[in-house]
């Protein structure tokens, strides 16, 4: 009887010594997961530090550029009081590369024609006429789902 019992003993010694083995080797891969995930966290910081350091670089230098030609035009301001045509060129030359096209922007309202109906109301409008969502995107050119989020979201 004491031998079976041994036996017993024994085996059962056994199947837990496996059964920790198992379970080591389960909590090491665990382990490796969890370094991997902080090391792409870790990246993933960097990149965003990164991307925001150029971001802030690039906003610096357009406001440098923007107070640069601030003041120049400030100053061709006052020139234009003693000479047109040097205000001209000065101006020019304050607008480089932000402003390409500035002289042929026009600074004229016209108030008679109306607007054009942006896309939600021109959907609703058709909403309200009894279209169907298929309809109503075919008729503006848009996708069924694009309007069906437009329409939900601009419930009135």
């Amino acid at each position: 009887m004491i031998a079976f019992l041994l036996v017993v003993s024994f085996i059962l010694h056994a199947l837990s010594l496996f059964v920790i083995i198992l379970l080591y080797l389960q909590l090491s891969k665990v382990k490796e997961t969890e370094k991997r995930q902080q090391q792409m966290a870790e990246e993933m910081e960097q990149t965003f530090s990164a991307y925001l350091l150029e971001w802030k670089e690039e906003n610096e230098r357009f406001l440098k550029e923007l107070t640069d030609m601030l003041t120049n035009r400030t100053k061709a301001d006052r020139k234009q009081s003693s000479s047109k045509a040097d205000a001209t060129s000065t101006k020019e030359e304050a607008l480089p590369n932000y402003f390409p096209n500035v002289d042929d922007v026009k600074d004229i309202v016209d108030i008679r024609h109306q607007a054009m109906p942006s896309l939600v109301e021109e959907a609703w409008q058709l909403f309200e006429q009894g279209k169907t969502i298929e309809e109503i995107a075919k008729i503006l050119k848009k996708g069924k789902t694009e309007i069906e989020l437009l329409l939900k979201f601009h419930q009135k």
